[in-house]
C-alpha cells in the first residue's frame, strides 16, 4: 500500500482519496454506461477499476504521505511515471479509439518526465502548471470530437494525476529531505 498512499496518511486523507476514487469513478461510469454496457463484464469492471485508480490518484498524489514517499525514492518515482498507461488500457478494454488516448498518455508521460527532471528547482511548480494547462486545454478542445465524454473527463483527470499531482513535489519535507532530519 505504500506505493499507493505513501507511509503516512491521515484518516481524513484516506477518506478524501476514497471519495475521489469511488465517487468520481461512479460519476464517470454513469456517464459512460452505454460504452461500459457494450463491453464484456470483466472488461468493463477492469476499465472502471482503472478509472477508480486515476480518480483516487488525483487526490492521493497531492497528499504529504505520497509526495514524501516518492521524493525519498527517485527510482520508484520514475517507475511510477513509466507504468502509467491506464488511459490506453481503458480504451483497449472498452474497444474505443486508442490512438487519441496514446497521444494523451505520451503527452502526460513526457510532461511528467520534464517536471520530474526539475525536482528541487523552483521552476518545477510553474512548469507543472503550464504542462497541466496545455494538457487539459488540449484534451477538452481536441478529444471530444473523437472520444466519448466520459473518456474526455478521464483523460483530463489523468493529466492532473500524472503531470501535476504526481510529478510536482508539493510539500516542503518532500522537496527538502534534509529538513526532515533537522526537524524543520
Amino acid at each position: 500500500m505504500h506505493d499507493v498512499l505513501g507511509r503516512t496518511q491521515t484518516r481524513a486523507e484516506i477518506v478524501l482519496v476514497s471519495i475521489a476514487g469511488v465517487g468520481i469513478a461512479a460519476m464517470i461510469a454513469i456517464a459512460g454506461a452505454d460504452v461500459l454496457a457494450a463491453a464484456p463484464l470483466w472488461r468493463a469492471l477492469l476499465a472502471v477499476l482503472l478509472i477508480v485508480d486515476i480518480a483516487a490518484g488525483c487526490v492521493a498524489n497531492f497528499t504529504s504521505g505520497t509526495d514524501t514517499y516518492y521524493a525519498e525514492r527517485p527510482t520508484s518515482r520514475w517507475v511510477f511515471i513509466l507504468v502509467h498507461w491506464h488511459l490506453v488500457a481503458t480504451g483497449l478494454l472498452l474497444d474505443v479509439a486508442v490512438v487519441p488516448l496514446i497521444v494523451v498518455t505520451v503527452f502526460a508521460l513526457l510532461s511528467a518526465t520534464v517536471v520530474n527532471l526539475l525536482h528541487g528547482r523552483q521552476l518545477q511548480v510553474a512548469a507543472g502548471g503550464l504542462l497541466l494547462t496545455v494538457g487539459v486545454v488540449g484534451v477538452t478542445l481536441w478529444l471530444p470530437s473523437i472520444a466519448p465524454p466520459f473518456l474526455v473527463a478521464t483523460a483530463a483527470m489523468f493529466i492532473v494525476k500524472v503531470v501535476l499531482a504526481f510529478a510536482v513535489t508539493h510539500h516542503r519535507l518532500a522537496r527538502d529531505p534534509a529538513s526532515q532530519a533537522s526537524g524543520e
